[in-house]
């Protein structure tokens, strides 16, 4: 395999990973994109008999432009890509109402009866709290 061959190689996979990036597939995606687009053409490079840049951008050829290459693997553009990502944990909602008195407030903090004990960090906090 020639040095300028790998280079028409090189220059087709970054324009695969830049297309993949801008339409932003997550990397994992990219990275596996690449990787089974460069044994392809590692195995159709071993098939041939010259490999010289010529039957290298062959090669690329057939395989397509990398915006459709892109596009096969999931990064097509619209609706798709605007759609927000699920979120791990779903949006809690406040059980209490907004115009809640100081003393309900305190209660949503955790505290759940005045310290008999003024010692201690707890024991500042709640008479300032007060």
């Amino acid at each position: 395999m020639g040095i300028e061959s790998d280079q028409v190689v090189f220059e087709y996979l970054s324009r695969v990973g830049d297309v993949a990036q801008q339409r932003q597939l997550p990397s994992a995606t990219r990275m596996r994109l690449v990787s089974e687009l460069r044994n392809e053409i590692d195995r159709h490079r071993a098939k041939t008999t010259v490999d010289s840049p010529a039957a290298v951008r062959r090669i690329l050829d057939r395989l397509g432009d990398p915006d459709d290459i892109v596009t096969a693997a999931g990064g097509a553009s619209g609706a798709r890509q605007q759609a927000p990502a699920p979120t791990a944990v779903p949006e809690q909602r406040d059980p209490e109402p907004r115009d809640a008195t100081p003393r309900d407030a305190q209660r949503r903090k955790g505290r759940r009866r005045p310290s008999r004990f003024p010692t201690g960090p707890a024991a500042g906090s709640s008479a300032s709290a007060g």
